[in-house]
């Protein structure tokens, strides 16, 4: 908003500066691959869902109007990798599907696993002891927000879906505004996206929230979690991480453990750098 004159100069030329991604399957590839599956992902630039969105000819991906003022500098370069960079190699996105309401909408019945099982479980006891409690669940994965759609509306729970997909304006008009309504009118689970929901919102009209997998940064976890546990909150708030026995989750939360101990180690003293790289060399063997 402070860029104005910018913003119209680049207006200007638009249209002449892409190349369709088809012409290039591993961008396109690449691009779809992002879109569909890495739910959340946000422009490097401007920190937000890619609006009219740009695949670099380095697989990058960014807001046309982010790039394109990018490309203005003396010296243009892709602002990840630092690679040259100019016009002719940036490639149009086609624009993504758009996914179906969380009214249940088109989305295909499945079978259940037993996360969800276990969840629709702590719900519906939830629901019984106080059916006023409101619940958020949080996921990595949009898809996985979309699957859980069915088997929530099947037990007859009203919900809402809050993602990386939607405007800032639409998660706090309309998402948030609606499960904060009282609990005989308002929706009573909320699906949230992880990153999405992870900071600049107030869900304290929720008492429970579940994790459906976690995340190798406890950090970020803990910060959505404190959209609900923070100021504000008149309610008793239980947490429940949901982890598969036996499986990769019980490693992501091995390596959570020493990321906390190695930031308590980072206040003690410094380490170096080849110290560094042998860490992030087991981190991954380890996972």
């Amino acid at each position: 908003m402070l860029l104005l004159l910018v913003a119209a100069k680049v207006k200007s030329f638009v249209c002449v500066c892409e190349t369709d991604v088809t012409d290039r399957p591993e961008l396109l590839q690449k691009l779809v691959a992002i879109l569909q599956d890495g739910e959340d992902f946000d422009c490097p630039i401007c920190i937000s869902p890619p609006r009219d969105t740009i695949i670099t000819r380095c697989a990058h991906i960014f807001c046309r109007s982010c790039i394109l003022q990018t490309l203005q500098r003396t010296k243009p370069s892709c602002p990840l990798c630092r690679g040259s960079l100019t016009q002719s190699d940036l490639f149009n996105a086609p624009p993504p599907p758009e996914a179906p309401d969380s009214d249940g909408g088109d989305t295909k019945p499945s079978t259940k696993s037993s996360k969800v099982t276990a969840l629709l479980s702590l719900l519906m006891s939830s629901r019984q002891e106080n059916p006023n409690t409101k619940s958020v669940v949080f996921s990595q994965f949009r898809k996985m927000l979309l699957l859980l759609e069915t088997p929530l509306k099947a037990a007859g729970f009203t919900f809402l879906r809050l993602d990386g997909a939607m405007t800032v304006k639409k998660r706090t008009d309309q998402v948030i505004k609606d499960f904060g309504k009282p609990e005989l009118t308002g929706p009573v689970v909320l699906l949230a996206s992880l990153k999405a929901s992870g900071a600049g919102i107030n869900l304290t009209a929720a008492s429970r929230v579940y994790l459906f997998e976690p995340w190798w940064n406890p950090a970020v976890e803990e910060q959505a979690m404190d959209r609900i546990h923070r100021i504000g909150q008149k309610q008793e708030v239980k947490m429940i991480r949901m982890i598969a026995r036996n499986s990769i989750e019980e490693r992501v939360l091995e390596l959570q453990q020493k990321k906390k101990n190695l930031a308590n180690e980072a206040f003690k003293r410094r380490r170096g750098k080849d110290q560094r790289e042998v860490w992030r060399m087991q981190d991954l063997q380890k996972i």
